[in-house]
């Protein structure tokens, strides 16, 4: 990938200390890179819109990962956390939806509102479990 089209770049600060959700903030990261890079080469609308259902799938799954290790370990602002997943479903679905019924493109605000969720989210809300289940022993 050309460094041009890189929205988001990896880095430790955005680790959350626990192996399995880095890796899939890493993919998630990767495939908000994929879908700007897209977007940025000019590929057709089918492609673009490929990558973004890809995008919400793979989100629904990791959320759902990290509830049940809430949910496991006891997580005491579980509900908080999940009513942000929800929000954000929410969100994508509407776009989702616009997107299906060709009322709605990709485009530079749609990337800036993907990278700063998924910034944001992980360096505030997903940081603050860490401490929790680290502790409970994820690793």
């Amino acid at each position: 990938m050309a460094t041009a089209t890189v929205l988001i770049n990896w880095s430790e600060e955005l680790s959350v200390g626990i192996e399995s959700i880095d890796n899939q903030h890493k993919k998630l990261v990767n495939m908000i890179n994929a879908l700007n890079e897209a977007l940025v080469e000019g590929k057709a609308r089918d492609v673009l819109v490929k990558i973004f259902n890809g995008l919400v799938v793979y989100t629904d799954k990791h959320f759902k990962y990290e509830e049940a290790l809430f949910a496991q370990h006891g997580y005491q602002d579980a509900a908080e956390h999940k009513a942000q997943h929800d929000a954000l479903v929410k969100q994508v679905l509407e776009l989702k939806s616009k997107l299906d019924d060709g009322n709605f493109m990709i485009g530079v605000e749609v990337m800036a509102f993907l990278k700063e969720w998924l910034t944001e989210h992980i360096m505030k809300t997903d940081k603050a479990y860490t401490v929790h289940l680290t502790g409970a022993g994820v690793n």
